[in-house]
């Protein structure tokens, strides 16, 4: 057996430590876990995890024609319809218009589950399948307590294995749609203050559409060049990243509301396993983003960055100039939950890409 020196033994161990590291950086490198650097770009096509497609160039038309104004008054005139109001008995397949109060075991009532002016198809089972039975033979006018046992994960929130009590009133059985009628206080109201006289209504349709199709020109662009794009597999830091911001945001809607996020994510009819679909649209945005910067050559410098946030998060007159920068990113992670770099790259790119589109249909 050979004997090792002291100084060989130093050497070997040097080496093997070397070895590991590299091994171990190659390991990382290799399965695409190091975490990207906000903010900055990266070719994840050369890497091989997206193919870019079409992204300079793309067609647009802003232009509003007259069957989009015909579409548009059609959808306003049918979201304002009323009912003719039917006095009952209620049957089974009628859409009835009721109000409702619940009121829990304790006889606190749940102000969430209250309603006023409630459309329910019965038969439907929107709310509950005791409601449709009950609702089932009552007259306008009428009010019933109808006790509904509310099996557990069935609604995601505090109701869940409670029996709660719903005072309901029928107010009318609906009969025929009736459109409503265009005139001047009609459009006023509809538009608030906005157009003033029926006549105009249409003249007044096509500025807003057109104003809208102008205001979504780098967010219409956009979808088209991920559209564009095929996402061939995720890179892991992107995804996990993406992962996080997710779920901090699902975690601060369901905080603001008052419930945890599995109750949340209940009431949305959403598991965990669709957090993560919403998190890779994120990681694929940002994987384009980044690959499109990467061949363009666009950087973000700091004075970028720092005026984009700010237009961003459109403070009133003069506010942004009484903040610190750093208030002002914490004020941003408050509201979006996502690096306010990375934020802002995004917005960056997807600016420039639209500088670059072909829009027809723009007024003089």
């Amino acid at each position: 057996m050979k004997n090792f020196g002291k100084k060989e033994i130093i050497i070997t161990s040097v080496v093997a430590a070397v070895v590991a590291i590299v091994v171990f950086v190659l390991i990382i490198v290799l399965s695409g876990g190091k975490n990207p650097e906000p903010g900055v770009a990266h070719d994840y096509e050369k890497a091989k995890y997206i193919t870019l497609g079409e992204y300079k160039g793309i067609e647009l038309d802003v232009s509003v024609s007259d069957a989009d104004v015909q579409e548009e008054l059609d959808y306003i005139l049918e979201e304002s319809e009323s009912y003719e109001q039917l006095p009952g008995p209620a049957a089974e397949a009628d859409y009835v218009n009721v109000d409702m109060i619940c009121k829990m075991p304790d006889g606190t009532i749940n102000e969430d589950w209250n309603a006023e002016s409630e459309f329910i198809t019965l038969g439907d089972e929107d709310y509950f399948p005791e409601f449709d039975t009950e609702i089932v033979g009552m007259s306008k006018g009428e009010t019933k307590e109808i006790v509904v046992n509310v099996p557990e994960d069935y609604t995601g929130d505090v109701l869940d294995g409670q029996t709660v009590t719903f005072t309901v009133t029928l107010n009318y059985v609906c009969g025929e749609a009736i459109p409503p009628e265009i005139t001047d206080e009609f459009v006023t109201e509809y538009s608030e203050g906005e157009c003033t006289s029926a006549a105009e209504f249409n003249d007044y349709l096509k500025r807003s559409l057109y104003n809208d199709n102008v205001e979504s020109i780098t967010e219409n662009v956009w979808y088209e060049v991920i559209e564009n794009t095929d996402i061939k597999k995720y890179h892991k830091g992107e995804l996990k990243a993406a992962i996080d911001e997710t779920n901090k945001s699902y975690e601060s809607f369901a905080d603001f509301s008052g419930m945890t996020k599995e109750e949340l994510l209940a009431q949305f009819g959403m598991t965990e396993d669709d957090i993560k679909d919403v998190a890779k649209d994120t990681a694929a945005e940002k994987m384009i983003a980044k690959t499109v910067a990467a061949k363009e050559g666009i950087v973000m410098n700091d004075e970028t960055y720092k005026k984009l946030l700010v237009e961003y998060m459109e403070y009133e007159e003069g506010e942004a100039e009484k903040m610190e920068f750093e208030d002002i990113e914490e004020d941003f992670l408050s509201n979006y939950d996502v690096n306010p770099r990375d934020g802002m790259f995004l917005e960056y790119v997807k600016e420039y890409i639209a500088s670059t589109a072909v829009v027809s249909g723009l007024e003089e």
